[in-house]
């Protein structure tokens, strides 16, 4: 039942794309050699919707035989299956719950390993019976429990499945304003350092296109290099930003805002956008390679190869 409720759990928060939530343009900004192996896989899962949720579905699956006796022993199969995939990621990209997953694939193990013998007898072709486990001997008590595994199985299915369709049926709305989408400083009043790696005006900036609870990601590069994201807000002309420290060395993945920003927002024409308030007197333009990846279609027909 434990291993059923953690495989619940990860299965769900995939399905519902909780884990590693969606491919987000306040994203764009960030090149790959400042990724850590665990963002990698999280954008890679985050990019495909449809990967997140088969992945979470299979997990879901296996909890769910794992629930009822008769089919415990292919629940565990596919346990196997899950959770040695999920083990060999965790190592290979380094997801600090390696041992968590190796725990759950050996679980799985232990619930198929007692069906082992009859299922090599009927990969070869010979018939076998194997009596379901009772757990309470007395046929007066088995008889009302044979049923409250499937009821308690059931319920767990459907609890927890409604649990995280309550959760997230307020989140991630579409953020769409003028400011969604990522961005290249084309004007700027302030004046630039002696040196570039003393200059702190921004370069580039991206406003995600998901919110939740009214505000998404945001992310920032400065002209000397460096990478500042967080969240922001939009309130009719007036912009909130909440920034985390600049990315610098090993963060956790919980973090505190460093600071606040307050900023008026217009559009002076042609797609551009005007940003002023504390420190800031600047016009942005649209970046089209910045948002390659997310503005790029599907295309089922041959073409030429794009790897770039």
């Amino acid at each position: 039942m434990q291993l059923a409720l953690g495989l619940l759990v990860y299965g769900w928060s995939k399905v519902f794309l909780m884990q590693m939530g969606r491919a987000d343009i306040g994203d764009a900004l960030v090149q790959f050699g400042e990724m850590s192996p665990m963002g990698l896989l999280w954008r890679f899962m985050a990019f495909s919707p449809a990967v997140q949720v088969l992945a979470g579905l299979a997990e879901v699956l296996a909890a769910a035989l794992l629930l009822f006796r008769r089919t415990a022993w292919l629940g565990g199969l596919l346990t196997v299956a899950d959770m040695g995939v999920v083990f060999l990621l965790n190592l290979t990209f380094d997801v600090p719950v390696k041992q968590l997953a190796l725990l759950m694939c050996l679980a799985g193990v232990a619930v198929v390993a007692p069906f082992v013998p009859h299922l090599w007898s009927v990969l070869r072709g010979r018939a076998t019976v194997r009596p379901l486990p009772t757990v309470l001997p007395w046929p007066p008590v088995h008889r009302v429990t044979r049923w409250l595994g499937a009821v308690a199985g059931v319920g767990a299915l459907a609890v927890s499945g409604a649990g995280f369709a309550v959760v997230t049926s307020g989140g991630f709305t579409p953020a769409d304003t003028a400011l969604t989408g990522a961005h290249r400083v084309v004007e700027d009043t302030a004046e630039p350092a002696a040196q570039l790696s003393q200059d702190t005006r921004w370069q580039q900036v991206a406003f995600g296109q998901y919110q939740n609870a009214g505000w998404a990601r945001v992310a920032i590069r400065y002209a000397d290099g460096r990478y500042q994201e967080g969240t922001y807000a939009v309130d009719g002309d007036a912009v909130t930003l909440r920034l985390y420290p600049v990315r610098e060395g090993s963060q956790g993945l919980v973090r505190d805002y460093e600071r606040t920003i307050e900023l008026t927002w217009t559009e002076p024409g042609e797609g551009r956008v005007r940003l002023v308030g504390e420190g800031v007197d600047l016009v942005v333009a649209p970046d089209p390679e910045a948002t390659y990846l997310f503005d790029r279609d599907f295309s089922w027909t041959p073409s030429t190869p794009i790897n770039r």
